[in-house]
Formats: C-alpha cells, structure tokens, sequence
C-alpha cells in the first residue's frame, strides 16, 4: 500500500456492541446490527485505504457478534484492523479474523506512517490497562519501525472525558503510555474508542482523538450515564507523507431507530 496521493485516508469505526442473535436484540432500543449497516453504508460510498476498528465489536462475546462484523464489513474491500474493547473476546476474534479483510495484525506500515494497535482489555472488567508487555512491545515497534511517523490505537480512553461516570472506567495507567509517546516525537496520534462521543485535542504534539459509536452515543460531561440522542458515525483522517494529519467526524442524518432513553446503566 502506498500514498501515491500524498496522504492515506483511514476510516475509525468503533463500538458496535453486536449480539450474536442476528441482529433481533436491541441496545437501548437499536438494533446494532442494522445501525453497522447503515454507517457501513455510508462508509462504502468514499474511497479509503484502511479501516481501523477500535473496540467493542461485541456486546455479548459470541463467536456469532464476530460473523455479524464480518459479513457486514465484506463489501468494504479495504483492509480492516480491529483491537478488543471490554466487551470482547479476544481468542475469538483472532480465531475469527483470519482470512477476509479484517485482521487483529497489530502493527501496519502504510506510506510514511506506522500503525500500532494495542490491547487495553482487563478480563472481567470495564476499564483497562496496558500491560507492561504491551507497553514493551509499543516501545520496541517504535524504536524499530522504519516510518517517519506513528499513529497508535487503543480502546480505553487514556484521558479524563469530563464524564464523572465513564472517567472512573478509563485506561488506568495511561501516564505510563504517555511516558513512552513522549520519548518517541513520530508519534502524531493516539486514537480510541469507548466514549461513544467524539474528542479532539492536543497533548505535548500528540493529536488525541475518539470518535463516535456506530450505535448508541453518550451525552459528554454528563456525571451521570446518559444517552445522546446525536446520529451513529464514524471518524476520516487523512495521514500525510509530511506526518500532517487532517480528521473529521461524519454522522448518519439521523438515527436509525428509536432510542428508549428509560433504560438505565451501562
């Protein structure tokens, strides 16, 4: 893969919170199924070289959440890297995502940039961490890699939302991660999902993003967990051969579906 263009165009999907019932259970009164769909749908009609899926594939962790994706995520052609998210099973995504165009390859080159996916998952809770094996790896790839610049992937935010309830379920040793970005400047990104809400600021050079859920969102600065009632959607970024980027969240016109916000908890 090249960037004959002068950038590479990366499409981040996240949280689809799948059941492996085909599509008839709902979450908060979505059918999550059918809302993958509908943004896949429109991820379809605009070139991109690769797809990074980062996190909460299932809501259930069976092996039929991960048949779902796939089948949905076919007619995309393009490449599709995925990482766990708290919901997930991993064994069975890899066992999963061996063939077709989805793949949990943790690392990718592509033009002048090297993707790096880490796994944040902590078995049997909602928050996470990074364990010092992932953060030896992260540290290693980064001395190695033979790209310009660095974008690296998580799931669990690593920082503090302003959501007094989703806060206390974030990357617990994300001062590690950030001891480790810091030592390396190619690194221009750090992505994640999680939140279901988009973020965009910077942190010492470090362009920090989330992006929405493909399902369900959550009301930000909320102390309380709340439900948004914005569109499903996705994150593009455009990574430059100048270690520039350029990103911007698309939605859905509208939801699709009803939401019942009387359901409580998350």
């Amino acid at each position: 893969m090249s960037s004959e263009s002068g950038y590479i165009t990366v499409v981040q999907l996240s949280d689809p919170h799948l059941f492996g019932d085909d599509g008839q259970e709902s979450m908060y009164g979505l059918n999550t199924l059918h809302c993958l769909r509908s943004v896949v749908a429109e991820v379809a009609q605009q070139p991109f070289d690769l797809g990074l899926l980062t996190g909460d594939v299932s809501q259930d962790l069976s092996r039929d959440a991960y048949h779902s994706l796939r089948e949905v995520l076919r007619p995309l052609q393009a490449p599709i890297y995925v990482i766990p998210g708290n919901h997930d099973n991993l064994p069975l995504m890899i066992e999963e995502f061996q063939e077709g165009n989805i793949s949990c390859t943790k690392e990718v080159v592509v033009g002048q940039w090297q993707i790096l996916l880490l796994n944040t998952q902590v078995e049997g809770e909602v928050g996470g961490s990074l364990s010092k094996d992932e953060l030896n790896w992260l540290e290693q790839r980064l001395v190695r890699g033979m790209a310009p610049y660095a974008m690296v992937c998580i799931h669990h935010h690593p920082v503090t939302m302003g959501s007094k309830w989703l806060d206390q379920i974030g990357l617990e040793n994300s001062n590690e991660l950030f001891e480790v970005l810091a030592s390396h400047p190619k690194v221009k990104a750090l992505l994640w999902g999680h939140v279901h809400q988009e973020f965009d600021e910077s942190r010492a050079g470090v362009r920090l993003l989330s992006c929405p859920s493909t399902c369900i969102q959550f009301k930000p600065h909320s102390d309380k967990f709340e439900l948004d009632l914005l569109p499903p959607g996705y994150r593009v970024l455009r990574l430059y051969d100048d270690g520039t980027l350029e990103t911007e969240v698309k939605r859905l016109d509208k939801i699709p579906g009803v939401i019942d916000p009387n359901q409580k908890g998350y």
